[in-house]
């Protein structure tokens, strides 16, 4: 039975003073996971995600819902593989008139396995051209949007899992995404999820999440390509996504969960049969950076455990962000994994 809260309607938020949210339906199976957002050239918000029986079952599905006035639509079903699991969606718009939808295709309940591909849409994301695979090599893996630079070149950030572990890469097109040439990241293992902006006095910053569940990274580079090595910051990483993104007015938006196994911050869960440490997926929280990155002295939390959190180990995490215009920013997240939440918060 659905749950009667999902209904997409955009309402004020019971606890953000200023703020609308928004439960989206989630017709396509119990578990909606990995949101990734996009206002289009129209002004149309759209919200990918991933939905299905569990992450990494062939039944997982690759949706995409429309902000309609004031409420979401009914997910369409994108790409529904019978036989592979499809997980990790995103949004993009190249500046040449085409949204394209990205993810992961995957056999069952392995990622070393999977490969990326592509669809375009010339109608703002109603219909969608079939799939073609964009990297094939098994293991690659994205989670967040590309970055377009003033010349025109694409940044899509990408990581390779491998029996050994994972490491983080940069994709690069010079030609609207017909060629790519791919980066290393030095230093990057166990370091993924990569997310990029630019920074406003020149530059980029990346940022991604630690597979140790300690601190997030960050490392720089001036042209995409060369990267430094990422370094621990002061932000608490639980093991899960975190989103970057530049403003409209040149600040820098962050979303994350402000939790780690390192401060002790953890529930036991039962995995394989047996008994492990997992991090807290709570409280999730917007920071805005008015120096590039270097500090984030603006915190503000948007989600924080309840009663049924406490029910459910998978918590408030993968947020997705983005310039909203005037003053706000567009915020989407799993919400326990029921469904995707949409927040709409002024700054």
């Amino acid at each position: 039975m659905t749950d009667p809260r999902f209904d997409g309607v955009l309402r004020p938020s019971a606890t953000l003073p200023g703020a609308r949210e928004a439960l989206l339906p989630a017709p396509h199976g119990p578990d909606n996971h990995a949101a990734n957002l996009l206002r289009t050239r129209d002004g149309e918000l759209l919200c990918t995600w991933f939905s299905g029986p569990e992450e990494g079952s062939p039944g997982t599905d690759v949706v995409v819902s429309r902000l309609a006035g004031e409420r979401w639509e009914t997910p369409l079903l994108v790409a529904a593989d019978p036989l592979r699991s499809e997980q990790n969606p995103v949004l993009f718009d190249g500046g040449d008139g085409l949204v394209r939808l990205l993810h992961t295709s995957s056999e069952p309940y392995d990622q070393t396995t999977a490969h990326v591909v592509v669809r375009a849409s010339a109608d703002a994301g109603r219909t969608w051209s079939e799939p073609d695979v964009l990297f094939s090599e098994p293991g690659v893996f994205v989670r967040h949007p590309p970055v377009v630079l003033a010349d025109g070149t694409w940044l899509l950030p990408a990581y390779h899992c491998g029996k050994a572990g994972d490491r983080s890469v940069v994709q690069v097109s010079d030609d609207g995404g017909r060629t790519w040439s791919e980066h290393a990241v030095p230093g990057s293992g166990d370091l993924v999820q990569m997310t990029i902006a630019e920074r406003p006095g020149g530059g980029l910053l990346a940022m991604y999440r630690d597979r140790r569940a300690g601190r997030i990274h960050a490392s720089t580079s001036a042209d995409g390509r060369t990267w430094s090595a990422p370094e621990r910051t002061g932000l608490p990483n639980n093991d899960s996504s975190v989103q970057l993104t530049k403003l409209g007015d040149g600040r820098l938006a962050l979303v994350h969960n402000d939790a780690s196994l390192e401060r002790g911050e953890y529930r036991w869960v039962v995995k394989n049969g047996r008994q492990r440490k997992k991090a807290l997926r709570t409280p999730l929280v917007l920071a805005v950076s008015d120096d590039g990155g270097e500090s984030w002295p603006y915190r503000q939390v948007l989600q924080d455990s309840d009663d049924e959190y406490w029910q459910n180990e998978l918590g408030y995490s993968y947020p997705s962000v983005i310039d909203g215009g005037d003053g706000r920013v567009d915020v989407a997240f799993s919400y326990l994994r029921k469904t995707i939440k949409h927040l709409e918060i002024s700054l």
